[in-house]
């Protein structure tokens, strides 16, 4: 999904950047952010927009339980940085999430409607 794929590049480099200027080290551990939620975000677009010309129904329900999926798994992924990292470091990686979760949240809503609004009249 190549749009997920340029969204998740020019994110990365919006975190580097504010990464370089704060000082902090880009490390594996916000690859790793990244990587998770290109991943998922990619994977329920995909089911998503495969729902599309089916009945609006499934679709409404499809995009609510992805909805619910990535939140669900964005509250596992703090939860595994808080218990597993230091203090200072999942604070700081906490925050990089959670920005980045919204950021991708925005986006793939963004997609979606753009998707919605270009589909052929009945």
């Amino acid at each position: 999904m190549v749009p997920v794929a340029l969204f998740t590049l020019a994110a990365g480099a919006a975190t580097y950047g504010t990464y370089q200027l704060l000082g902090w080290h880009f490390g594996l551990p916000v690859a790793a952010v990244l990587l998770f939620l290109f991943l998922l975000t990619a994977l329920l677009l995909i089911r998503q927009e495969g729902n599309l010309s089916a009945d609006p129904r499934r679709f409404t329900s499809g995009f609510m339980a992805g909805l619910v999926i990535k939140l669900l798994a964005g509250a596992v992924a703090v939860a595994a940085i808080l218990s597993l990292l230091p203090r200072n470091a999942a604070v700081r990686l906490t925050l990089t999430f959670s920005v980045l979760y919204l950021a991708f949240l925005a986006f793939s809503t963004m997609r979606l409607g753009a998707v919605l609004r270009n589909l052929p009249r009945p």
